[in-house]
C-alpha cells in the first residue's frame, strides 16, 4: 500500500510496539531526551505526560479516638507507555479499617484491571482483562496479609 493511498480516517494510530526508544533514538541522536519538535513525536519526555486525579476525605473524632473517617482517591495518568487510572476508598467505622482500590491500565487493545479489598490486615486481590474483542476475563488472584 502507498502512504499516500491510505485514507488518514482508517489508520489514525500507529503501533510501534517495543521499538519506541530506537525510532526516537533516530529521530533526535539520544534515547532519551530530544529537542522539539523531534523530540515528542515519540513523548517519552515528562512534559508529554499527563495526570490528573482528586481527593476527598474527612475525619471525626471523639476526643482523641477516631471515630468514623472517610477518603476517596481518583488518579488518571496518560503517556508514552499507555494510560492508567487509580481509584481509591478508604472508610474507618466502629473500629474496623477497610480500603479497596481498582487500579485500570491500557496497554494497546487490552485493558487489565487489579481489584483490591482489605479489611484490616487481611486482603483479598482480583483480576479483570479486556480483550480485544471486548470480552472479559476474570481471576481470583488470592489472599494474604501483605498489601
Amino acid at each position: 500500500i502507498d502512504i499516500f493511498d491510505m485514507n488518514p480516517e482508517e489508520h489514525r494510530t500507529l503501533d510501534i510496539d517495543k521499538s519506541w526508544q530506537a525510532v526516537h533514538y533516530l529521530l533526535c541522536g539520544d534515547i532519551d531526551d530530544g529537542e522539539p519538535p523531534m523530540g515528542y513525536v515519540v513523548p517519552i519526555r515528562d512534559e508529554n505526560f499527563i495526570e490528573s486525579g482528586m481527593e476527598f476525605g474527612y475525619e471525626i473524632y471523639d476526643g482523641r479516638s477516631l471515630v468514623r473517617a472517610f477518603e476517596i482517591e481518583f488518579e488518571r495518568e496518560s503517556g508514552w507507555m499507555g494510560e492508567e487510572t487509580e481509584f481509591e476508598l478508604f472508610t474507618h467505622e466502629n473500629g474496623v479499617s477497610r480500603e479497596y482500590e481498582i487500579e485500570s491500565e491500557v496497554r494497546g487493545d487490552k485493558e487489565y484491571i487489579r481489584i483490591t479489598r482489605r479489611e484490616g490486615r487481611t486482603y483479598e486481590r482480583y483480576r479483570a482483562t479486556r480483550n480485544a474483542d471486548g470480552s472479559y476475563s476474570y481471576e481470583y488472584a488470592g489472599t494474604g496479609d501483605r498489601w
